[in-house]
């Protein structure tokens, strides 16, 4: 090394550097690979040589190394790039996409999204303002990807929360469709099952020129699923409505993996009990975060049914003791109880409880329901009387009159 650093002219001195760097990666010499990396990362050689050579380093060690070897010196060059006082973007990107590509072949998915998320890519993508998004979302929804393989849902949901700042200048329709569908996982493993359903149901929904059809089916069936061991309520009851109007749910049965997820959902819709016989295919579908218990010693499908269970009681009943709840449930009474009280305090469940006679007495929500309807429906014909005064308005005014009329309204 000290007969190249002699050399006076910086272009010959970069070449004899990248000669000394093939010969010692086709000798496969550990040791004085990592002599010449500390080499080049320190102040003796000038950063315009520096960059040249380990750009040259970083594109041939892995053609040029065998597995580990390779893992040893990327990560050593990583390293001392990273601690030198000269900065080497170029390289250490290069570096890691390498290691990506080779931690993936490995099927360490962990490391692989380790090594792509090192990337600063706020400072590498250029271009317009919707070609670097569209670059900085790539990578991000790609390193979550890759963590979400390896159950890794924090570190997954950290970069499709990063990629969320960058959506909205995105042009790429394929990012924009794995981006959607990352996040409907990362919300399934975070057992936000309600908004996982909807975001799945809403990708099922996409032009099958975009999805395949079989595909779009599969979505519908993650849909299924996670509406399915959502929290009973009202944001689950119409979910479930638009799921069960679509004229795809038969479908469903020529599924793998989804041949009853129909008839479960279409029993949630009506209301009608769920016993425990019927729930074994599903329940045997179901993903390994799907089947973990709850901190009341209960599995997630397990609270699921029993809470749509006692609203369906409701249904039925206008009171009921809640020891005969407990059997209609299959638990015991003061578990029943505990749910009860749980869904009335979290206004999922109309009702109350009388505590000395251990009774659950349920309330009609019909005439709540209905003034909701009322609302909902004064506030569309609201807006249409608006629309049409806008359109009667606009005819006779100048733009900014128009502008003004609209903005009266």
């Amino acid at each position: 090394m000290r007969q190249v650093a002699a050399v006076a002219d910086m272009k010959a001195r970069a070449e004899r550097y990248m000669e000394l760097i093939e010969d010692k990666l086709g000798m496969g010499d550990v040791g004085s690979i990592k002599a010449v990396v500390t080499h080049l990362t320190s102040e003796e050689v000038p950063a315009v040589i520096s960059r040249r050579v380990c750009m040259h380093l970083s594109s041939n060690m892995r053609k040029m190394l065998g597995g580990e070897t390779f893992e040893e010196v990327a990560e050593f060059a990583l390293t001392a790039m990273r601690e030198s006082s000269t900065t080497f973007d170029d390289s250490d990107h290069t570096i890691r996409r390498e290691l990506f590509e080779h931690y993936k072949s490995e099927h360490d998915f962990g490391s692989a999204a380790r090594a792509l998320s090192g990337i600063q890519m706020e400072n590498l993508a250029t271009g317009s303002d919707a070609e670097r998004s569209n670059a900085i979302a790539d990578h991000y929804v790609t390193v979550a990807e890759t963590y979400l393989i390896e159950d890794e849902t924090v570190d997954a949901e950290n970069f499709v929360n990063k990629a969320t700042t960058h959506m909205g200048d995105v042009t790429d329709t394929h990012i924009q469709l794995r981006y959607k569908v990352t996040h409907s996982k990362v919300l399934d493993a975070n057992r936000k099952f309600l908004d996982a359903a909807w975001n799945y149901y809403q990708l099922s929904q996409t032009p099958a020129t975009l999805i395949k059809a079989d595909d779009l089916l599969v979505l519908l069936g993650k849909a299924t699923t996670c509406a399915i061991l959502g929290k009973a309520g009202p944001q689950r009851d119409r979910i479930l409505l638009s799921i069960v109007k679509d004229e795809r749910l038969p479908s469903l049965e020529q599924v793998d993996g989804y041949a009853t997820h129909g008839q479960v959902l279409t029993k949630m819709y009506m209301q009608q009990i769920l016993r425990k016989t019927e729930l074994r295919a599903f329940e045997e579908s179901l993903m390994d975060h799907q089947k973990a218990l709850t901190a009341d010693g209960l599995t997630i499908l397990q609270r699921a049914v029993i809470e749509h269970n006692v609203a369906a009681a409701a249904q039925v009943y206008e009171n009921i003791r809640f020891e005969e709840l407990g059997a209609l449930l299959e638990i015991d009474g003061n578990r029943a109880e505990r749910m009860a009280a749980k869904m009335v305090s979290e206004g999922r469940l109309n009702g109350y409880i009388d505590q000395v006679d251990s009774v659950l007495h349920f309330q009609d929500d019909k005439t709540v329901l209905a003034n909701w309807d009322e609302r909902i429906t004064e506030l569309c014909n609201t807006v249409n009387k608006t629309c049409e005064k806008i359109t009667e308005a606009v005819p006779q005014l100048g733009d900014g009159e128009a502008a003004a009329a609209a903005a009266a309204e």
